[in-house]
């Protein structure tokens, strides 16, 4: 069964170094990824079942997650994956790094930092939800489910989620210039 991706081709290349005539096919298994490696364990699994069934049509704070958490995160963090691994394509031939006419390309180290630089997007907007999620409890959304911890996911970027549902912006800890 297909995956229902919760970005087009279109958001993902318009707003990042995507560009718009990489065919999608080269990139989908990073938006899939993406969603089941980081949007499933993030929202748990009975809150992500019902984003997907409800696929697209949302309403109140389901809309808001949608728009303003789960889709961005999925693209940055998806940008992120791809761009880690688009330099190699593995054929018949074998694995290989593919050299452009008239281009440089360019080093594993600048390619990481390109990398980093859009998971540190995604990470922004993890950060988001978590201050979102204890202002809008949704009742699907547990910490802990499907032997999934959301207490216990720790990111790239360093941020771990520690049991914080319905703590005050003050006893999370946020400072005036996050208010």
């Amino acid at each position: 069964m297909a995956i229902k991706l919760f970005i087009t081709p279109q958001e993902l290349t318009e707003s990042t170094i995507i560009s718009g005539n990489v065919d999608f096919d080269k990139y989908t298994f990073t938006v899939e990824f993406t969603q089941i490696s980081i949007i499933e364990p993030l929202l748990g699994s009975e809150l992500y079942d019902k984003i997907v069934s409800d696929f697209p049509t949302y309403a109140g704070d389901y809309s808001t997650l949608y728009t303003e958490f789960i889709k961005p995160i999925t693209k940055y963090a998806a940008a992120a994956n791809y761009i880690s691994v688009a330099p190699y394509i593995l054929s018949n031939g074998g694995l290989y790094k593919h050299s452009p006419e008239n281009a440089e390309v360019v080093s594993k180290e600048e390619n990481d930092t390109l990398s980093d630089k859009y998971s540190a997007m995604g990470q922004m907007y993890i950060q988001r939800f978590e201050k979102w999620i204890c202002k809008n409890p949704l009742t699907e959304y547990k910490r802990y489910q499907d032997e999934v911890d959301a207490q216990n996911i720790s990111l790239t970027a360093g941020w771990h989620f520690g049991g914080s549902i319905g703590l005050t912006e003050d006893e999370l800890g946020f400072e005036r210039r996050y208010r």
